[in-house]
């Protein structure tokens, strides 16, 4: 069978669709990639509305390139990335070769795996938005795809606004069942098809190591990490320390995580003062760390807590996951070190950094307390350093170059000179990264916790007080802990201050659409489930339950699709023969129902001479437009249709008294 050719609106319909289920996808690509893509559609819709085509070994070649483009931005590596790229750039090309409804079709189909691609990435709002948006032009493209091929719809008028209300409708009939199966239909621990997001896309950046120049890059990310609820008063923004891995193990440069340092028994940690609890919502992460209030005290469900009071969840949180922790402001953490702790915590590579040591031991004769070393310490930092986000590079020595060399850094050189500096001395020391302060949120009264926060500080082990936090940071900028980055970085402008309230606001419906959507997981839909009185143990409770619903869902989906189905337009060439028929009636000539249209035409001019010829006319050329295989020509189309709406007999038959 013949291909029908698209017209220029039919084909200005699919490249919109095609460039709005791209819009989801195109972010999360490299600028380069994202501008080689829009050229390529570009270059597509110049041809398209030109009727003209590349020559078929330049296409080729062109589609080749592009996919191998897209496969390098994600490193040709096999992940959910490289999928996405390479579906976006065979879409994009796609454009070069549509000049037929089944071409626009294809375009079609592959839009909708374009959507479902976008959701892989992130599952917020505004992806959920594109998507909706995407849909409903896709669902509008079939349908104008519909009206070219069918008789007598091709040449029908047809109104943007009319075939975005249909496409509307369709996405709202399928809403019901689609809102029974998300919240009630039994829902996994982890997602079938792995993680939502790859593991690379993992927002939470807190790793098991740290080296000069690693948290930088976190300091430049503005993103979200966590946004953390309290229950009661949350104590001041100076004093928020987000406790993550803690680091234990110094090869001379890299500070790491003791590999077994996840394992054994809970420490002991007397609270002085009361448990503050706070719910958390942190962003995906590849990591087991649950991050909370420093220092934890009582874990999260399904959750433990390590020796060194860092907090492992079961598996890595991929997706959004929210949990309640207990944390003690006011403790003493392991007041009594055994032998094989304080060993460790003592350990330094040896052949590194000798000026340290011997700084330490000369402080150490002098008075060999270890308040009076610490404070001695901070005080070296306070009066001789700098904070910077631009160090200079270390050299091999990297504590002995950043202490009598280069002296300038931020937290992460602090953290890790102040620990080598103590344990030269011979106090146990440790460094402990997470995050510290945090920006108050009033629209939802929570605070968030971006990467930008993240920080590296220090505890060291005192007699009879046990672990003790000390922030070496907060002797040289002060301003970093009681502002955070903020007092670092220049002001925002006045754009930014005036924005403010419209940011909060969106983080705000971003975090309530976490919760009721993005962390909706087995365990909320088994609380869910107990609040609507079904018990989730009885599982032929729940299939008579789920039935129900479904059935529900299903009937008001039919019961929308028969009210719309009621309201559909009428084909516009029948409705204007219809209307032809009815002037005809009320001339006196009804027409019978086993009469076809040529029949009934020619009794009618019979009866109405005067007007004969010109109802002879539109009857042949009605049924050759209706029912004969002709060319299908638009304006001749529309011609008949005002020459049908515009018919009046001239005489009218009076029907004589029997």
């Amino acid at each position: 069978m013949k291909a029908v050719a698209l017209d220029r609106t039919s084909f200005l319909w699919v490249a919109a669709a095609v460039v709005a289920a791209l819009l989801p996808v195109l972010p999360a690509f490299p600028i380069w990639l994202a501008a080689l893509l829009l050229a390529i559609i570009a270059l597509g819709i110049g041809l398209g509305l030109r009727r003209k085509r590349l020559p078929v070994v330049l296409r080729l070649l062109l589609t080749l390139a592009t996919a191998v483009a897209a496969v390098a931005a994600s490193g040709f590596s096999v992940s959910q990335d490289t999928g996405a790229a390479l579906l976006a750039a065979m879409l994009a090309s796609k454009l070069l070769e549509t000049g037929s409804v089944r071409d626009g079709r294809s375009a079609c189909s592959f839009s909708l795996f374009a959507v479902m691609a976008g959701f892989l990435r992130d599952q917020g709002p505004w992806t959920l938005l594109l998507a909706l948006g995407a849909c409903v032009l896709i669902l509008t493209a079939l349908i104008r795809l519909a009206r070219v091929e069918l008789p007598g719809l091709e040449a029908a008028p047809v109104r943007p606004a009319r075939a975005l209300a249909a496409s509307m409708k369709m996405l709202a009939i399928s809403l019901p069942f689609a809102a029974v199966v998300f919240f009630l239909f039994p829902r996994f621990p982890e997602p079938l098809w792995g993680s939502p997001g790859a593991e690379d896309r993992a927002r939470t950046g807190l790793s098991n190591e740290m080296s000069p120049g690693d948290i930088v890059e976190m300091l430049l990310d503005d993103s979200p990490a966590l946004r953390v609820t309290f229950e009661g008063d949350p104590p001041s923004a100076s004093t928020l320390y987000w406790r993550g891995p803690v680091l234990s193990d110094f090869d001379g440069r890299r500070w790491s995580r003791w590999i077994g340092g996840g394992f054994g028994p809970e420490t002991e940690l007397e609270a002085t003062g009361p448990m503050l609890f706070h719910e958390v919502m942190q962003e995906p992460t590849v990591y087991r760390y649950l991050v909370g209030l420093d220092v934890p005290g009582v874990a999260p469900e399904g959750a433990r807590i390590a020796p060194d009071r860092t907090v492992y969840a079961t598996r890595p949180s991929r997706s959004v996951r929210q949990f309640r922790m207990g944390s003690a402001v006011q403790y003493r953490l392991e007041p009594a070190l055994p032998a094989l702790s304080r060993q460790r915590q003592l350990r330094l590579p040896e052949g590194y950094n000798a000026q340290t040591a011997q700084l330490m031991a000369q402080w150490k004769a002098e008075d060999a307390r270890p308040d009076a070393l610490i404070q001695r310490a901070l005080a070296l930092f306070n009066r001789s350093f700098t904070y910077s986000l631009t160090p200079p590079p270390l050299a091999r020595d990297s504590i002995d170059d950043f202490l009598f060399a280069t002296r300038e850094g931020y937290c992460e050189h602090f953290a890790s000179a102040f620990v080598v500096m103590m344990r030269s001395a011979g106090i146990p020391a440790r460094v402990v990264t997470g995050y510290q302060g945090g920006f108050h949120n009033r629209i939802g009264d929570y605070w968030l916790v971006r990467n930008s926060d993240a920080h590296a500080w220090t505890e060291v082990w005192l007699e009879g007080r046990g672990w003790v936090r000390v922030d070496p940071t907060a002797a040289v900028a002060p301003e970093r802990i009681q502002s955070g980055l903020s007092g670092i970085v220049p002001p925002p402008g006045a754009l930014s201050r005036f924005g403010q309230p419209l940011w909060n606001t969106l983080d705000a419906l971003r975090r309530g659409w976490n919760y009721l959507i993005v962390d909706f997981n087995a365990a909320r839909q088994r609380q869910l489930l107990r609040r609507l009185g079904l018990d989730i143990e009885d599982w032929r409770q729940l299939g008579v339950a789920l039935i129900a619903a479904i059935a529900l869902a299903l009937a008001l989906s039919f019961a929308m699709l028969w009210r719309s189905g009621s309201t559909v337009a009428e084909d516009p060439l029948l409705a204007a023969w219809k209307k032809l028929c009815r002037r005809l009636a009320g001339a006196g000539i009804e027409k019978m129902p086993s009469e076809t249209p040529t029949q009934f035409i020619e009794r009618a001019a019979r009866a109405l001479p005067d007007d004969a010829r010109h109802l002879q006319s539109l009857s042949v050329r009605y049924v050759a437009r209706r029912y004969a295989d002709q060319p299908r020509d638009s304006d001749a189309t529309r011609a008949l249709i005002r020459e049908l709406k515009q018919f009046r007999p001239r005489t009218r038959i009076t029907r004589r008294a029997p």
